[in-house]
Formats: structure tokens, C-alpha cells, sequence
């Protein structure tokens, strides 16, 4: 009985391993990337501003860009 529950339990074993691998490959394939990664090498979008510090009161405002 030991045997039959010993190889049971290493064929689900072998079966999570081989589904996590597939996935592993699958997303290789794809080339799918962390989220960070996608976001560093999304172009910043013009709506934003970018702010500067005003010398004289110390705070930050809005450049005009246009």
C-alpha cells in the first residue's frame, strides 16, 4: 500500500511540475515582463507637467511647456 501512495503522490508531483514549466515557457514565449519593467519603457505622456522650484517662495510649480 506504501508503494501505491508513494507513486501516486510522485506522479501528481511530476504533473505540478510539468503544468509549471509549461507556464514558465508559455511566458517566455510571449516575453511577457513584470510591470515595473513594461512601465520604465512606457514614453512619458505630455500631458503631465514637469514642476520646478521657485527660488523665491520655495515651491514647487508647473512648467509651461508649450
Amino acid at each position: 500500500m506504501t508503494e501505491v501512495l508513494g507513486t501516486v503522490a510522485l506522479i501528481a508531483g511530476g504533473y505540478a511540475l510539468y503544468k509549471a514549466v509549461k507556464k514558465e515557457i508559455s511566458n517566455m514565449a510571449f516575453k511577457k515582463q513584470p510591470a515595473y519593467a513594461t512601465a520604465r519603457k512606457r514614453p512619458v505622456d505630455p500631458a503631465y507637467t514637469r514642476l520646478v522650484e521657485d527660488p523665491a517662495t520655495g515651491k514647487y510649480r508647473p512648467v509651461n511647456n508649450y
